[in-house]
Parts: structure tokens; sequence; C-alpha cells
């Protein structure tokens, strides 16, 4: 008996050590572990000991592309099988356990090829509830202070060659009417002038107001939003309003950048729609800060200067017979259009409701339908000036 039992011990033991891992097998693992380790838990550090909900990285993972390798149940169904507690969040110990244990080779390649992209997606909590939280200077908000000083640049250029003229740079005039860069009705077969007038200023004031006038507004704007998004808006915008002047105004040429700057207060307020409950956040438990930054005071403040403003140009336009100069209203109005009808689908949306997303396809395709109808009246239209061919 006692023999039998020793054999049946070693052979348990035999056993034993053949169920155990190849020491390649631990080492493959420990350093899938490590790599996991060094590139997923810092990211979800940043959503604190509650984990990525669920859902988001169910539609961020399929966004990023995961269902052209794994069939969409199949993902619904490791997400939820790593979910082992049930509160509809995955935290860093459930994902390491599914990336290590629950998915087949082919399966975990898949999953690393998107997921970095899929959580960096992924607002934290904090951030998810307060718009506040949001703003950032990293990266740095270097779109609106490159194009401002490019337009400084332009300016001066101009400058100098007009100082010995007749029509020298002042405080309200000075324009040179015969850069490549302005938009002239007879010469609108020159496409790009209807982006590149935006570089053209008439005086001083009209380049300072500008230039303070992008700055305090984009600013703010490209610190939550990046700046592929505020540059996406301001030059549609820029587009839009010399397309709104060239359908109203059909023999004035236009200068300046207040379609662009226009935009951005179109933009503001179509960040305010689309994220007003965010905005909201504690505003009115005494901060004062959070206050004044809330969403209706907001929106009070971009509707009241937008206003004053455009009433301010009606008045300079039509009633004052002391202005030299024409103010393109519609310019003004067209990129304030096209920062509301292109910001909603564009910027930023901290968390996106189905009427939201809709909001955007049809705000997107009302600014399309604008700018096709702008083209064919351009080019139907019988009542602009004659074609100037001329070379300058």
């Amino acid at each position: 008996m006692p023999i039998r039992g020793g054999s049946r011990g070693r052979r348990g033991r035999r056993v034993m050590d053949e169920e155990q891992p190849l020491p390649e097998e631990v080492e493959m693992e420990e350093n899938l572990r490590k790599e996991l380790e060094n590139k997923f838990k810092p990211m979800f550090e940043q959503h604190g000991r509650e984990g990525l909900p669920l859902n988001n990285l169910r539609d961020e993972l399929i966004d990023e592309g995961i269902t052209e390798n794994i069939p969409d149940e199949r993902v619904q169904e490791l997400l939820l099988r790593a979910d082992a507690d049930g509160d509809a969040h995955i935290t860093y110990k459930e994902f390491m356990a599914m990336m290590t244990r629950d998915l087949t080779k082919a399966e975990r390649s898949a999953f690393r090829s998107v997921l970095r992209d899929a959580i960096a997606d992924i607002l934290p909590k904090h951030m998810r509830e307060d718009f506040i939280a949001n703003y950032t200077c990293c990266p740095p908000p270097l779109f609106m202070i490159i194009i401002s000083i490019v337009e400084i640049v332009v300016f001066v250029v101009y400058a100098m060659e007009l100082k010995d003229t007749k029509t020298p740079v002042t405080a309200t005039s000075g324009v040179p009417t015969y850069s490549p860069l302005i938009y002239l009705p007879k010469r609108r077969y020159e496409a790009w002038r209807f982006l590149t007038y935006m570089f053209i200023h008439q005086g001083y004031l009209h380049i300072i107001s500008n230039l303070i006038f992008q700055l305090l507004l984009g600013l703010p704007l490209e610190m939550v939003n990046k700046f592929w998004r505020i540059l996406a808006i301001y030059v549609l915008g820029v587009i839009a309003g010399s397309l709104a002047h060239s359908v109203t105004d059909h023999d004035v040429a236009l200068a300046g950048a207040s379609g662009g700057c226009y935009a951005l207060i179109g933009a503001h307020i179509a960040s305010v729609i689309v994220n007003w409950k965010e905005m909201n956040y504690k505003c009115f438990e005494g901060n004062i800060c959070r206050f004044l930054l809330s969403a209706p005071v907001r929106l009070t403040l971009l509707l009241t200067f937008s206003i004053l403003d455009t009433g301010n140009a009606v008045y300079r336009r039509f009633f004052d017979s002391s202005a030299t100069t024409k103010i393109g209203i519609s310019a003004h109005i067209g990129g304030l259009l096209a920062g509301l009808l292109l910001g909603i689908p564009i910027l930023k949306n901290i968390k996106e409701l189905p009427w939201e997303k809709t909001l955007g396809w049809v705000t997107l395709a009302v600014y399309l339908v604008f700018v096709s109808f702008a083209m064919f009246f351009n080019g139907l239209y019988p009542g602009y000036p004659e074609t100037d061919w001329s070379s300058l």
C-alpha cells in the first residue's frame, strides 16, 4: 500500500508538472502584461477607480474598426464577460484579465490595434460632466495665433507698398485693390479670392479690431476643440462670408477676416447648444467664475454682441451718410451662420445625445445646400460686372 501510494503521488506530481505552462509561455505572458501596462495603465488611471464606461468603450471600438476582424456579437460578449462585477464599467484589472485570459491570439491582435485610439476618445468622468475641465493648453492653441501673425505680415507688406501712393494706409482707409488676394466681383473666376480676401484689411482699426475679436473668441475655442476643428470652421466661415456677400452685393469688393470672426461667434453658440448641461455644471453653487462661464450667460453675451454689432453695421451701411466705406453685412451673417451650422457637427460634444447627432447632419446639409446655391448663383446670375480677364 505504501508503495502504491508513493507511485500515485509520483504520477500525480508528473501530471501537475505536465499542466504547468512552459517557461517560454510564462515569459511571453509576462512580456504581454508589461506591454499592456505601459500602454494602457496611464489611460485607465485618468478614469479613476470606476474605469471606462462599457457602452462608450464598445462604441469607440466599433468606430475604430474592431468589427472588421471580430464580429459585433463577439465584441459584446467579451466586454460583458470582462465586466466581472456587472457595474457597466471596465476597470484596469478587468481589462487585463480580458486581454490575457479571454481572447484568442487573433482577437488580442485585433484589440491591440484599435484599443489605444478607442480609449483616447473616451473622456474621463469629470470631463464628461464639467465643460470647464476640458480647457487645456496641451497642445497649445497655435492656429489662431499663426493665422493672426500671417494677417499682420500681409497687412504690413501692403502698408509699406501704399506708403508713398495717393491712398496710404490710415486708421480707416488704404486698401490694395490691385492685390490678387482681395475679393473682386469682376474677377470671381479666380476662386482663391473667396478665401484669401481675409488677409486684406482696410486701415489699422480694421485689422486691430479683427485680431482682438478672433483671438478673444478663437483661443478659448481652440483650447477645448483643438486646432483642426477651429481651422475648419474659421476657413469655411470665411468662404461662406464671401459667398453670401457675392450673392447680395454683386458689384462690391470685399476685404477683411470678419467672416471668420463671425464664424467663431456662431461656433461658440453651437458649443453652448450641444454642451448646455455640461456648461452648467455646479454653476449655481456660489462660484462666480463658473456662473460667468455658464451656458445662459455665454449665450446672452454672444447674442447681445451679435445683435448690437450687426445693428451698428446696418446703420453705418444704410443710414450714416458720412461713412466712406460699405460694411459687408452679408459676409458677417454668412460667417455667423456657417459657424453655427458647422459647429454643431464639428465641435467637441462632451456627451453627444441622439438628437444632437441628427441635428448635426441636418445643419451640415443646410451649409452644403447654401454653398451649392451660391456657387450656381455666381455662375448663372447675369447682373455681375463684366468679367475682367486682364492680367494684373
